[in-house]
């Protein structure tokens, strides 16, 4: 454990990158099942239906800071390893709408569309896949499902139970008979959608029949003490089980005790350690 505070500039910019070479939060992402504390009824629920032969579509709820999505996409990857997983060659494809978003926006981002290429003499027209068809065999995340206006959550339980996406038949005018097909017969979009939402009781009941309630619940201070701690190790930090404690006493959620491990890192680093102390904690809780 490093103690010395008589380094020069370039020994303490090397001992800092060395401990930062990327946020603290990125190297405490669970990466395998077995890594996942304090959601286990949450974890067994995911990977059950993921296992399923005809797995349903996802609604993540429950308190904020709980890793949900990361916890669904290390689940994801443990199913898919499969070789009889309805997801072997799917991919997890996430979504973030804005409210500063507009409808045309969401609605060509979600399923694609059909656009000319000018050349002159002739125009060519393309076509723009959407996240739909990407997240085919796979899994469609979608954050904040709440921006996306009433048409565009009907035109996507239209996808989800025809499993393609149409496009306009005046679209297929005057278009080569390769993008003719693909217009006519659609592109798949056999996918599983997964929602993070606060409420589900705010979701259109359509939605809901589609859908397995996944539920999370908040972080038993113990436990959240045991992930502090975990993270510091993977970021190859100390620190004291009892500074731990406090830091869970004190943080909101889980992603604020990292946020706030983070902060205590860099402070304990410009100081040219790799230990966190109590006394760092005066910075953060008062």
């Amino acid at each position: 454990m490093t103690q010395n505070i008589e380094m020069t500039y370039e020994e303490r910019q090397k001992f800092i990158q060395m401990h930062l070479d990327e946020p603290l939060k990125e190297k405490c992402r669970v990466q395998k099942v077995d890594d996942i504390l304090g959601q286990d009824e949450a974890v067994l629920k995911i990977l059950n239906n993921l296992r399923s032969q005809n797995p349903k579509s996802m609604i993540l709820t429950g308190p904020g800071g709980t890793w949900k999505r990361d916890i669904l996409r290390t689940c994801f990857k443990e199913v898919k390893s499969s070789e009889e997983s309805f997801f072997k060659s799917g991919e997890f494809v996430e979504y973030y709408p804005d409210k500063k978003y507009n409808d045309d926006f969401i609605r060509d981002s979600l399923f694609g569309y059909v656009f000319e290429i000018d050349f002159g003499s002739r125009k060519i027209k393309k076509i723009k896949i959407g996240l739909v068809t990407r997240a085919n065999n796979g899994i469609l995340y979608i954050d904040n499902l709440e921006n996306l206006t009433s048409n565009n959550i009907l035109k996507l339980l239209d996808v989800m139970k025809s499993k393609k996406v149409y496009y306009e038949d005046r679209l297929i005018l005057n278009v080569s008979d390769h993008v003719k097909r693909f217009l006519k017969e659609g592109f798949p979009a056999d996918f599983r959608l997964a929602v993070n939402v606060d409420d589900s009781a705010l979701l259109p009941d359509e939605l809901l029949d589609l859908c397995e309630i996944i539920q999370f619940k908040e972080y038993d201070k113990r436990v959240l003490a045991d992930i502090i701690k975990n993270s510091a190790n993977k970021g190859m930090f100390y620190v004291d089980d009892e500074v731990c404690i406090k830091i869970a006493d004190a943080a909101k959620n889980g992603e604020d005790a990292i946020g706030m491990l983070q902060h205590l890192a860099i402070k304990a680093l410009k100081h040219g350690r790799d230990e966190i102390t109590a006394d760092d904690l005066k910075s953060v809780i008062f």
